[in-house]
């Protein structure tokens, strides 16, 4: 099966399942309570707003990676424990289409909700302005550094289950909303939950210059926690209850 045949039977996979509400859902339930939050705290600077929103999608953005992944997961184990995926010729192929899947639409939901936000504001008058420039590098970024949190919550799922998938969702979004209030240096800022929450911070302080190495080391550093992801995926077995 070629690549796009892969994706095709990925998203066969999910068709009659949460997965399709909850991408389209969620982008909408999230604009428009960020609307509501913009009427609501109508006195408060608008850039202060758009901190308090940006922070809250990089704190939300790993639980509900974990509870997506991990489901999705969860729907292979229960067709034939894992089998369909381990008795494919190329594995890494597999795992690459079903990331390629759950990433996709994760970032398409993503962007879906800065976009119905922008519009709702725009259209309603609720803003005086909003940087659109800082708002969309602090969305792509996000969008990047989230890709080692879909890798690292397949691996998790795969090998451990649904349970400890999404209680180091929980974990992680836990830790965000601690990074929020706090400034990381040094070896802190390598901490991979942190990174969507760093970089949100570097965009609203112009402070991406500062920290451009660090930055590009991370990026580095996300690719190779993804093919070590796969690396891992291609020896694996199955988990010994079901041997």
């Amino acid at each position: 099966m070629d690549f796009f045949g892969g994706v095709h039977s990925e998203l066969l996979k999910v068709k009659h399942t949460p997965f399709w509400t909850m991408h389209l859902c969620l982008p909408v339930v999230g604009a428009l309570l960020f609307m509501v939050y913009y009427v609501l705290y109508g006195n408060t600077a608008d850039d202060k707003k758009l901190n308090m929103i940006l922070e809250l999608t990089a704190t939300v953005f790993p639980l509900l990676i974990s509870v997506i992944v991990s489901l999705n997961v969860l729907l292979e184990e229960k067709a034939s424990h894992f089998q369909m995926l381990l008795g494919v010729p190329d594995r890494c192929k597999a795992m690459l289409t079903k990331l390629v899947v759950l990433y996709g639409t994760g970032i398409a939901a993503l962007f879906s909700l800065f976009l119905l936000f922008l519009l709702g504001i725009h259209f309603l008058r609720i803003a005086n302005t909003i940087p659109l420039c800082m708002f969309v590098k602090a969305a792509a970024g996000m969008a990047f550094y989230n890709f080692i949190i879909y890798a690292l919550h397949l691996f998790l799922s795969f090998r451990f289950g649904l349970g400890i998938s999404l209680f180091w969702g929980v974990f992680e979004s836990l830790q965000c909303i601690l990074y929020s209030n706090i400034e990381l240096n040094g070896m802190a800022r390598y901490i991979p939950f942190a990174w969507s929450m760093n970089w949100v911070h570097d965009v609203m302080n112009d402070r991406l210059s500062v920290h451009a190495t660090e930055w590009i080391w991370i990026a580095v550093f996300t690719i190779g926690g993804v093919l070590l992801t796969f690396l891992w995926f291609s020896h694996w077995e199955g988990r010994k209850n079901y041997e």
